[in-house]
């Protein structure tokens, strides 16, 4: 499959025992997620309470997992479809040329239509004295009441429950008893230290040594603290429950609160290919779980792979949207143990934001580069329960020269255009973070009233997208907060140098060092550098749950 920057030309296929023919009618389907998403209910939450969010509040996959993107129809042949788009123009920061290659995946299955192997779920509920403050505990018995009557009958359910000590609450039954559940969700009270270690082994454990294959096993994990009891060790903590995870147990974790330990419960969820999720409030808490259940019911694909490699005189800088990428000057690859529909299906959610879908975002330069193919792309997964490997190639032209000045944007097609300003919105969140943890608010100010001055202006030009028009009042709380602690309105950008850099990889906040980028690029206003947003979430049709 060949996508060229002015058209869409059909000329390859999947592989792999995949169907050869591209052809075909586009399959109802929709978007993806990777799994490892750090949601930014906490940057929310924060914002609302008039304070300043950090960077490790604010991850790009939880984030772009915010907007719902609708891209056009195509088909490849196979249940996933690996799509890219083009687009190329300035940077919402800095005016500088952009130009940035997105990875997205999209399912050709009809999630409908997708068989929902029955659910083996253990809960591990901290309940420590903590979860007292500002009625922790009272969020998540809503959305554990939520998660009860949401599972079918075939589905099964345990509970276990964890202070200084672990109580198995409820084991697996036979059959579902959910009047028994409401029980001891009801009875469960605060008290006590937080042994994460033991309680979340006791919760694993109940999954037994061996898996069902039949059925989709999961572990939920909530706590709104550090581990304070028993184990304590991070390291240690993470070093476990992946051999549990190895084992084909899925994990996701769940922050409630404002002191949990962010590090462990991301590592955690990227490790056992579930999300990180913060409970802000009892509706989110509704959210969070009816989420879990929708979209974790079964895995689409395992073992999914993405490889990427650029032609002659493209090179490859930082990547945004995931922390998995293994990137090289001219190539890079990630692999995802499982991937599982995103829960979104439309531009507004039933209940909130959350659940749009993963892609990624990787800066290139083509300064010494022709008009022709940009890059080389390659899909691989197996599907569940066989060993079947499925392939889908995809080869990205853009004939037009390189580094040929634009001044209305070029995508590849209308809707990229969400993405270009979800994109650009997101780097003016990000640098504005990390400008305000180094005690700069006068400059983190400049670059949100910048980046949200570009955002207005593009969503007015393009149907007032309900996303970005969220992100929009995001940036309006951001802003007031930054002023209420003194940040300067009038402060001019140009006085702000890292500025002039707003695109960077993912990399981990440190409160003594920085922001560590592992592959920041020197594209300053005065080198013309270029982004490209290779933008390709593959959504078949909008669809509604």
């Amino acid at each position: 499959m060949r996508f060229k920057g002015l058209g869409l030309v059909v000329l390859a296929a999947c592989g792999g025992g995949a169907a050869d023919s591209a052809g075909g009618d586009p399959t109802p389907g929709g978007n993806v997620g990777f799994g490892g998403a750090q949601d930014i209910g906490e940057f929310r939450g924060i914002l609302e309470r008039g304070e300043i969010p950090g960077p490790n509040t604010l991850d790009a996959n939880g984030f772009f997992n915010e907007h719902f993107n609708a891209p056009p129809d195509v088909t490849c042949g196979g249940p996933l479809c690996l799509t890219p788009g083009l687009s190329v123009g300035r940077d919402f920061l800095t005016g500088a040329h952009q130009a940035t290659l997105q990875i997205s995946v999209n399912t050709t299955v009809n999630p409908l239509e997708h068989p929902r192997l029955p659910m083996k779920l253990s809960v591990v509920v901290d309940h420590s004295g903590s979860m007292a403050e500002d009625n922790r505990l009272e969020k998540v018995k809503v959305g554990l009441h939520a998660l009860i009557d949401q599972l079918s009958d075939e589905d099964r359910l345990s509970i276990i429950s964890f202070d200084d000590t672990v109580t198995l609450d409820q084991p697996f039954t036979s059959t579902l008893d959910r009047e028994r559940l409401h029980f001891v969700v009801d009875n469960l009270r605060p008290d006590g230290g937080t042994n994460i270690f033991d309680g979340l082994k006791a919760g694993l454990d109940q999954l037994g040594e061996t898996v069902e294959n039949e059925k989709q096993n999961r572990v939920i994990l909530l706590s709104d603290g550090l581990a304070t009891a028993g184990n304590t060790s991070q390291e240690a903590i993470i070093e476990m429950a992946t051999g549990y995870v190895s084992k084909g147990i899925g994990l996701t974790t769940i922050g409630v609160g404002d002191s949990f330990d962010v590090e462990l419960m991301r590592g955690l969820a990227e490790r056992g290919a579930g999300n990180f999720y913060f409970v802000e409030d009892a509706s989110a808490a509704t959210e969070v779980f009816t989420e879990e259940v929708d979209v974790f019911m079964s895995p689409i694909a395992l073992d999914l792979q993405i490889t990427a490699a650029t032609s002659t005189g493209w090179q490859m800088g930082g990547v945004v949207g995931t922390k998995q990428w293994r990137a090289g000057a001219a190539s890079g690859d990630m692999t995802v143990p499982a991937v599982f529909f995103a829960s979104r299906t439309s531009q507004t959610g039933e209940i909130g934001r959350r659940g749009g879908g993963s892609m990624i975002f990787i800066n290139l330069d083509p300064s010494a580069a022709a008009a022709g193919t940009v890059a080389d792309l390659k899909l691989s997964y197996r599907l569940p329960n066989t060993n079947e490997i499925i392939t889908h190639t995809v080869t990205l032209d853009y004939d037009r020269p390189p580094t040929e000045a634009v001044e209305e944007p070029f995508l590849s097609y209308a809707e990229m255009a969400e993405r270009f300003a979800m994109y650009n919105t997101f780097l003016g969140f990000r640098l504005a973070t990390q400008m305000a943890a180094e005690g700069d608010y006068n400059c983190a100010m400049s670059v949100l009233s910048t980046t949200r001055s570009s955002a207005q202006s593009w969503n007015a030009s393009h149907e007032n997208d309900p996303d970005i028009a969220a992100d929009l009042e995001l940036a309006d709380l951001f802003i007031a907060n930054l002023r209420a602690h003194g940040a300067d309105s009038e402060f001019a950008l140009s006085s702000c140098p890292a500025a002039e850099n707003p695109v960077s990889g993912e990399g981990e906040w440190n409160p003594d060092t920085g922001y560590n980028h592992p592959m920041a690029c020197s594209s300053g206003r005065g080198n013309a550098s270029w982004l490209l947003i290779l933008g390709a979430l593959l959504v078949i049709r909008r669809r509604r749950r």
